[in-house]
């Protein structure tokens, strides 16, 4: 069973009227696109799809498909990563993942080993690794365990959609916020009480994913182009739920509703 992780108060002042703003941009975009339900439905059917795959008791082993399958959930780690990890051997594959989600170290040295043990060596291919390993452990367990891919938090550019919650942050050169699971559940935390004060009172992890994913593509909707990890795959005046739903793997022709369509795996019983 995951244990509870311990949120550190956030290191950085989030703005409330940021968060409110975005919220009801959020909620007008996804009730013009077919209601709230079906983001909600979609990610819930995310994380279906990865705790079947990953259940609490560790299986004995897991079929090639499966983290090729999870992989396709996962933006934009599936487009850097799918070749690599064709190429990979499928027990070595399958070892890692296991010991990442099953592992008894901190869900920190995890992620470091389980990029480790990945024939990654380049530094784009290394933080696609950290981007899947970062899903993995989220959609399994949403509720005990916060996202923390590049594109939530980066300490290494001190971007992300945290910092776009932060009033003035054009202005700050640096924020003091560290990419621990300690920190990011405390971001979390902060999110969940202010969805609660607005008055959501379930689905709040799912809520708070899509809060940050709106915060990013409204991000990368204002850089000319798109930047950094999203170029390529998308510009800049694209419908920002399109952005958002490519953010969380939650696209029809790619991600989680795609995957759940080719749910063909088996699993041996625990170890």
């Amino acid at each position: 069973m995951t244990r509870p992780i311990t949120p550190a108060p956030p290191a950085i002042p989030l703005d409330e009227k940021v968060a409110a703003f975005k919220l009801a941009a959020l909620l007008e975009d996804m009730n013009e696109r077919g209601g709230v339900e079906i983001y909600l439905t979609a990610l819930g059917s995310k994380h279906a799809l990865f705790a079947k795959a990953l259940p609490e008791s560790r299986p004995a082993t897991l079929s090639p498909e499966v983290p090729l399958l999870l992989l396709e959930c996962v933006f934009p780690a599936r487009r850097r990563l799918g070749p690599v990890l064709r190429q990979m051997d499928p027990e070595a594959l399958a070892g890692a993942v296991l010991d990442l989600v099953y592992g008894r170290d901190g869900l920190l040295r995890r992620m470091e080993v389980f990029c480790d043990r990945l024939p990654v060596p380049e530094r784009k291919l290394r933080r696609a690794a950290w981007d899947l390993a970062a899903e993995l452990l989220h959609f399994r367990t949403p509720e005990t365990i916060p996202l923390m891919t590049r594109w939530v938090w980066d300490t290494q550019t001190m971007s992300g959609a945290v910092r776009e919650f932060v009033s003035g942050s054009d202005s700050l050169q640096s924020l003091p916020l560290e990419l621990t699971p300690e920190a990011m559940e405390g971001v979390r935390q902060w999110f969940v009480g202010h969805l609660s004060a607005s008055g959501f009172y379930r689905d709040l992890p799912f809520f708070t994913d899509l809060i940050l994913a709106r915060g990013y593509a409204d991000y990368v909707r204002s850089v000319s182009g798109g930047l950094g990890i999203l170029q390529g795959d998308f510009g800049a005046r694209q419908d920002p739920m399109e952005l958002v739903v490519k953010l969380l793997g939650i696209d029809e022709r790619r991600g989680v509703m795609a995957a759940a369509g080719h749910e063909t795996w088996h699993q041996a019983g625990p170890a």
